[in-house]
């Protein structure tokens, strides 16, 4: 129990051996903490506090994510402090049983309850708390132009701001790149596996080690959408269970979106729905390495052609496609239009999933069916 010695407000609301005995106590538990009290009563008063906030967020009494419950005892915490150093002369008295000793934690039970009303009756998250509750001073950029406007981070990233938009981070060197947004942007950022990189929308958080994305997230809107252009981002909400974990983790946790895939989140419901984008790019450095001209070659070959080049999954029979021949100049179509000529030759169709692209038909061969 030594280490309790020097803990303060936070380090006790968020012990697992503390909240076990103030939500769930037992004989023993009480008796361990009822003797450490007896020998450090200076603790009295912290531990009151301690416990209080942590019944008034305990599990069943707050449908808050852990991120969400962590920012509100950051709130709290603040104003009981604020309060302490204006009334700093506390009685500390010690009684037997510490849920019924002093009507100060009835008031502080019922002063939390409404701090946790009022939390609840502004849920949905923006911009200006995500930026308020920040840890760290930020430097805020604002888009008032009617062009896209570029913003050097100190890390090497660049952001494309679009018209409208704003952005917040912070000029210091930190364990974890974090930049708040409010409208859209595009992000090509430096790769850092050591340092995360994250984007904060509204309910929405992106992580990234290294890639290049965009994010749409404005405060009228409904959705908030995340377009991947190259390598990998994974996504997640405030409210996810394990959103804290996600955000600590080294590595990609969440949903993993790759290029010309995207995630259109509802921010009332928080509903995710991951697709193809509407208008799929070559990825990054490929433009000049295809041509997509085609002289009687397999549609196998043509649709491992497009697959790598839009670093999108086509799914096909390598059998059947084998025996179909293609001749066909592709190079300045979009990508649908390129399958819709490719599978019309060979008398075959396509069907879009949230993450691929599926051919069927039965090949060219003669045992194939019309």
């Amino acid at each position: 129990m030594d280490r309790y010695n020097n803990f303060m407000l936070e380090d006790f609301i968020w012990d697992a051996y503390f909240r076990k005995w103030v939500l769930h106590p037992t004989r023993e538990t009480e008796t361990v903490w009822n003797l450490w009290l007896e020998k450090n009563p200076d603790k009295m008063d912290l531990v009151l506090r301690a416990a209080g906030i942590v019944k008034a967020v305990g599990p069943a009494n707050v449908p808050f994510s852990e991120s969400e419950k962590q920012l509100a005892v950051k709130s709290i915490v603040s104003k009981l402090n604020s309060s302490a150093e204006k009334n700093p002369s506390r009685s500390t008295a010690w009684f037997p049983k510490f849920w019924l000793q002093t009507a100060a934690v009835i008031v502080l039970m019922a002063g939390l309850g409404w701090i946790f009303w009022t939390w609840n009756q502004q849920k949905q998250l923006d911009y200006q708390r995500l930026v308020a509750h920040a840890d760290v001073p930020l430097i805020e950029k604002v888009n008032t132009t009617g062009i896209a406007q570029t913003i050097r981070l100190s890390d090497g990233s660049a952001v494309k701001l679009s018209p409208g938009g704003k952005i917040s981070f912070s000029s210091e060197n930190k364990l974890k790149r974090e930049v708040y947004l409010s409208g859209e942007a595009f992000f090509d950022i430096t790769a850092d596996p050591e340092r995360p990189f994250f984007v904060y929308a509204n309910e929405v958080v992106t992580k990234v080690l290294g890639t290049s994305f965009i994010v749409r997230s404005y405060p009228a809107e409904k959705e908030i959408s995340v377009l991947v252009k190259t390598g990998k981002v994974a996504v997640f909400t405030r409210k996810d269970p394990a959103a804290v974990q996600k955000q600590r983790s080294k590595e990609l946790t969440g949903v993993i979106i790759e290029p010309n895939q995207q995630i259109v989140i509802l921010r009332e419901s928080e509903k995710m729905t991951k697709s193809l984008v509407p208008s799929p790019q070559i990825i990054a450095n490929g433009t000049a390495g295809y041509q997509f001209e085609f002289d009687d070659v397999p549609a196998s070959e043509v649709f491992a052609t497009l697959r790598k080049a839009y670093g999108i999954e086509i799914r096909y029979d390598s059998d059947r496609m084998n025996d179909c021949p293609v001749t066909a100049q592709l190079t300045d179509l979009p990508l649908y239009e390129k399958l819709d000529l490719v599978c019309k030759a060979i008398n075959a169709t396509y069907e879009r999933t949230d993450d691929s692209i599926i051919i069927k038909g039965n090949g060219c061969g003669p045992t194939a069916k019309p």
